[in-house]
């Protein structure tokens, strides 16, 4: 099947060992408790191609232990959008779930990475490419597999999934399913062995708590299908025909259930799971001519699928294999399969064309030239409505639960993939005609471990070159997050929907020094410094673990969670200070500063009801939330608060908060804060910011309305 653009392969890996680190949203490279430095795990969920030591545990609501390997380790909507459920205090059972961050649909979210082997200097052709995945079909419907299952027309899918029943109830089984888990264990999910078998591992992987991303049929299917024959692979050898061999995978290495020839290419020629955003390129040109215009978001891809009825029983596997691997409409009818066609309808310009900021190779370090100082790679990505999300596949979950508002959702699974290849070749014409072949004298431009000619009749001499990764890719994603509809009903509501902007604040990075966390990073707030308008808002939310120990086994690194607190536990909160020298933090009850916080409006993310800050004398509720990290929700509660202050872990069901946050949540549910002031104003966290090791501290810009931030 010689059909594909040979820049598909060439244009997307890497020459020499590179990692790429995705650290907001939170990069999770395929670790999601451990107390150990190293991942459990390295083939949990995908193909990183990164450092072990890499990535940050999934976030958690629970103040003491982690969640447990059970059914119920999944946050529920009462525990994540409920700001006066409490379940999370006094190492409580019922609050020892993992927490989706939410965020606001139209936010800007400040997407950041580090990429070991640079980026937009011309020592290597390489891009960055932004993806999304959602789930499609809601987490309730565990039997989507089963004939006769069904999924309401409540208007919460696309029109595609409103308009086809068969598409709707998943009567066309095209694999591009998606039911997103993060896991409550480190093991790898189980692949089915033959396409009949999809159901059963569906199920035994539900039972069994693994994590999912693609669906047990997207891999089963690729497991049928013939690798495309048409690309270079210089002398790889190649231990099979179908998509799960590639010349950067020969041996089809299975990583949870991803494709290794999808994740390995882009823009893919088939059908994939994942909705192209950005790509940060070294040429724009090339960028929107062979990715942006070849992607799924601008150009159809096809497929033959089989029916529920046929994988259940209604055809054998031979027959099955036969259908899935038809490369053509008549040869897909004549095998009983079912003919496809898709194309995300994404919001327009997708995916973005970006010049890629210059980083220098063989360093994870901050970029040139970058705005307010030496930032890591980063990008301002305005999130989609949620009509948008909406109709771009994802299903939207209206909350249910005591004490939620019905807020509406989509959940999402980011992902950035590094993609790098050397110019030895000609990245256009090279394709498999250029492939080592001993028996027809043909010799592959690049050969592993060479020893070339270097004139002046001096010997030969040896490259350090492996053709599995003159051409490579290196990839992070997200743990599972969540992307809500504005609120309404509420005070919050008209400033929300009115502001212009509304900013994401958030927390980056985990527990421990600069060696115990790295290649992560430590903490701080993201972005360092929030500069916007009068009129403009600002969403806080963070997220934590209660598990980054750091622990053995360490790998090639140091061991320790050095900080404050607890061990093992990221902790946060926020107080104003007097300016960005200061470590003490100006007393709520002394006007020793302009206070932020009572010269705005303050008000609940997820419902929009608003927090009093002090304005016309009420209580300074919202400085009280942020510098308690979520602990008290007023200040009535402090009052009522008679317990006796200590130093250790709140462990006896008093109501005092611990000092050093201890027996505050891990995660913070999110406030938004829009600003009626012009000024500067100066934060930091009072538990991390340890002088001369660590500076967790924030800068808030606010300029008159009208300015440009």
């Amino acid at each position: 099947m010689k059909l594909i653009s040979i820049t598909l392969f060439t244009l997307y890996f890497s020459v020499g060992l590179a990692d790429l680190y995705l650290h907001y949203p939170k990069g999770c490279n395929n670790r999601l408790n451990e107390q150990s430095a190293n991942r459990a795990n390295a083939n949990r969920a995908f193909d990183s191609q990164n450092n072990n030591r890499g990535g940050y545990n999934v976030g958690e609501m629970g103040s003491t232990q982690g969640f447990q390997n059970n059914q119920g380790a999944y946050a529920t909507d009462r525990i994540v959008f409920n700001y006066e459920a409490q379940e999370w205090a006094n190492n409580n059972n019922a609050g020892k779930k993992q927490f989706e961050e939410v965020f606001l649909e139209q936010a800007t979210q400040t997407v950041t990475w580090t990429a070991q082997h640079g980026c937009g200097n011309p020592k290597n052709n390489c891009n960055m490419v932004l993806e999304y995945t959602c789930d499609t079909h809601p987490q309730n419907q565990a039997n989507i597999l089963n004939n006769g299952a069904t999924v309401a027309n409540n208007n919460r899918q696309s029109t595609e999934f409103q308009d086809d029943a068969n598409y709707r109830n998943y009567n066309h089984i095209t694999g591009l399913r998606v039911m997103l888990k993060n896991g409550a264990n480190t093991n790898t999910p189980n692949d089915p062995n033959n396409i009949q078998n999809v159901r059963a591992t569906f199920q035994n992987n539900n039972n069994d708590n693994e994590v999912r991303h693609e669906s047990e049929e997207y891999y089963a299917f690729a497991k049928q299908r013939d690798r495309n024959k048409g690309l270079f692979t210089a002398d790889q050898k190649l231990q099979g025909d179908d998509s799960t061999k590639t010349r950067q995978n020969p041996g089809g290495t299975r990583r949870g259930l991803e494709v290794p020839e999808e994740r390995d290419y882009f823009p893919y020629w088939k059908p994939s799971i994942w909705r192209p955003v950005a790509i940060m390129h070294n040429d724009v040109d090339e960028c929107e001519k062979e990715m942006a215009a070849k992607s799924m978001a601008n150009e159809a891809k096809t497929q033959c699928v089989p029916t529920r009825n046929q994988m259940n029983g209604g055809l054998n596997n031979n027959d099955l294999n036969a259908l899935v691997n038809s490369d053509t409409e008549a040869e897909c009818t004549q095998n009983d399969g079912q003919w496809k066609t898709h194309q995300y309808n994404m919001p327009e310009g997708y995916p973005q064309c970006l010049k890629a900021t210059w980083s220098q190779v063989n360093n994870l370090g901050n970029v040139q030239n970058t705005d307010k100082g030496g930032l890591p790679q980063n990008w301002d990505w305005v999130l989609p409505t949620l009509d948008e999300f909406r109709d771009s596949g994802c299903y939207v979950y209206q909350a249910t639960g005591g004490g939620t508002a019905d807020q509406e959702y989509v959940r999402v699974v980011t992902r950035m993939r590094y993609n790098m290849t050397t110019m030895d070749y000609a990245p256009y014409t090279t394709d498999s005609d250029c492939n080592q072949n001993n028996n027809q004298q043909n010799q592959s431009p690049v050969q592993q471990n060479p020893t070339v000619d270097v004139g002046v009749e001096m010997q030969g001499l040896r490259l350090a070159l492996n053709t599995a990764q003159t051409g490579r890719t290196f990839q992070d994603r997200s743990h599972v997050m969540r992307i809500m509809k504005k609120p309404t009903g509420q005070p919050g509501t008209a400033a929300m929907q009115a502001a212009p902007k509304i900013l994401n604040v958030n927390v980056q990075g985990k527990r421990g020094n600069i060696v115990q966390t790295f290649p992560a990073v430590e903490y701080d707030f993201w972005p360092k410094i929030a500069e916007l308008n009068v009129g403009d808002c600002i969403a806080f939310s963070w997220t934590g673990s209660n598990t980054h120990n750091n622990g053995n086994p360490a790998g090639d690194g140091q061991a320790g969670d050095a900080g404050e607190g607890r061990g093992g536990s990221d902790r946060s909160n926020l107080v104003q200070i007097v300016d960005k020298n200061s470590t003490y933090p100006a007393p709520m009850d002394k006007n020793l500063v302009t206070d932020f916080f009572q010269n705005s409006k303050v008000y609940r993310t997820y419902t929009g009801e608003l927090v009093d800050s002090g304005q016309g004398n009420t209580a300074k509720d919202a400085q009280v939330y942020f510098a308690s990290a979520g602990y008290f929700n007023t200040v009535s509660q402090i009052a009522n608060d008679n317990a006796l202050q200590n130093d250790q872990d709140n462990v006896g069901g008093d109501a005092r908060l611990q000092v050093l946050l201890n027996n505050s949540p891990a995660s913070m549910r999110g406030m938004t804060v829009c600003p009626e002031v012009p000024g500067e104003y100066e934060f930091s966290c009072t538990r991390n910011n340890n002088f001369s090791n660590r500076d967790q501290k924030l800068t808030i810009k606010v300029n008159p309305a009208g300015t440009q931030a």
